[in-house]
């Protein structure tokens, strides 16, 4: 039985001209991304949703950031709450959604990060620089999940069961790839 030591430079490489842009496979239904460094994820993300017609789903993630902005939200005040970590950042857990808001796919995701003295960050992902790679598990879902904006909160919120048919009387966008 062999090991390898993590980093172990003894492993396969990949190939330049692979490297710098997302690498995808499908399996099943499913998608397995690879974003390599400088690849800013939501912006990623968002152009492989769309390039695929994915209008509703959810996915998980691993790797590391340099740069990460992070909100909250603050619900007596009715508005998020930014911050921006410019250092090396690792992920200990992204989970996200996709679904359609004002007929694109929107990406909902929440993440906590550590960083090198083992202090943790959550929030939600609002945008981040991948340093050195990240590794995303996309799982479709059939037709179209929607949000819309709450009059209460003014939060897009997920409108599960409603066909959009319906969504369409209320002034609701269906999902569009331009």
């Amino acid at each position: 039985m062999s090991s390898r030591r993590i980093g172990d430079r003894s492993a396969r490489r990949i190939p330049a001209d692979l490297e710098g842009s997302v690498q995808y496979a499908k399996y099943g239904a499913d998608y397995v991304l690879r974003l390599d460094e400088g690849e800013e994820v939501v912006e990623s993300l968002r152009r492989f949703l769309v390039d695929r017609d994915i209008m509703a789903g959810y996915f998980v993630a691993w790797g590391a950031f340099s740069r990460l902005k992070l909100a909250y939200y603050q619900p007596d005040v009715g508005e998020y709450k930014e911050r921006t970590f410019n250092q090396q950042l690792e992920i200990a857990s992204l989970l996200g959604n996709i679904a359609c808001l004002n007929g694109l796919p929107a990406i909902h995701a929440h993440l906590t990060a550590g960083d090198d003295e083992f202090r943790t960050y959550s929030g939600h992902l609002v945008e981040g620089t991948v340093r050195p790679m990240l590794e995303v598990f996309v799982t479709p879902l059939p037709g179209e999940l929607h949000r819309i904006r709450s009059a209460r909160t003014s939060l897009a919120v997920l409108e599960p069961g409603v066909a959009p048919e319906v969504l369409e009387t209320i002034g609701v966008e269906r999902c569009t790839i331009p």
